[in-house]
């Protein structure tokens, strides 16, 4: 290679930068797959498309090379920093997702344990009062169908619903306190 090979890559001629690739790419390849593995190939397409875009005259063969290995080098340390931080932030996006689902099933746990507790409220309610609840809050029926089914008063049923009412908001207060103490002294992880 000479100084004219040279001056026709700073010219922008294609068979020019052609032989410089072909000339230099293995080195480049060995160099950065050393580095990085098997991103080598795109790293080292990067080098000669930057050498080709800058249009540059290098005043020798070593200075060519020298400026090539350098920019390679350059290139690999990036894409393993870009790799550094793709790898931290998936990490934080697993740590993330590990939380809230953490978080969620914690969640669900203290939701099915209300839910039970609920039931089981309402299943100890007297049984007149537990069938107008069910019928009521359960199978969504309103209070004159109730009153038709039972064969009993419309008040009746409003009264058995109320009473019903009464006596779950007591018990669920109870159970809310108990809820509230045990996520001071065991808060959720």
């Amino acid at each position: 290679m000479n100084d004219e090979l040279l001056q026709q890559l700073a010219d922008g001629q294609a068979s020019a930068f052609t032989t410089i690739y072909n000339q230099y790419y293995p080195e480049l390849y060995f160099l950065s797959r050393h580095l990085i593995g098997d991103e080598a190939p795109d790293v080292v397409a990067d080098v000669f498309i930057r050498l080709w875009t800058q249009k540059k005259l290098f005043e020798s063969r070593p200075h060519l090379l020298g400026y090539l290995r350098v920019m390679t080098r350059n290139a690999c340390f990036d894409h393993l920093k870009k790799q550094h931080r793709d790898i931290q932030q998936l990490q934080e996006l697993l740590h993330i997702s590990e939380q809230e689902h953490e978080d969620r099933y914690f969640h669900e746990i203290v939701e099915a344990r209300v839910f039970t507790r609920i039931r089981d409220e309402i299943e100890e309610l007297p049984p007149h009062m537990r069938e107008v609840f069910k019928l009521a809050y359960i199978d969504g029926l309103k209070n004159a169908e109730i009153a038709d089914l039972l064969q009993m008063k419309d008040a009746a049923v409003r009264v058995r619903k109320a009473e019903a009412l009464k006596i779950l908001r007591s018990s669920l207060y109870r159970i809310e306190l108990i809820i509230i103490m045990k996520l001071i002294i065991f808060p959720p992880q």
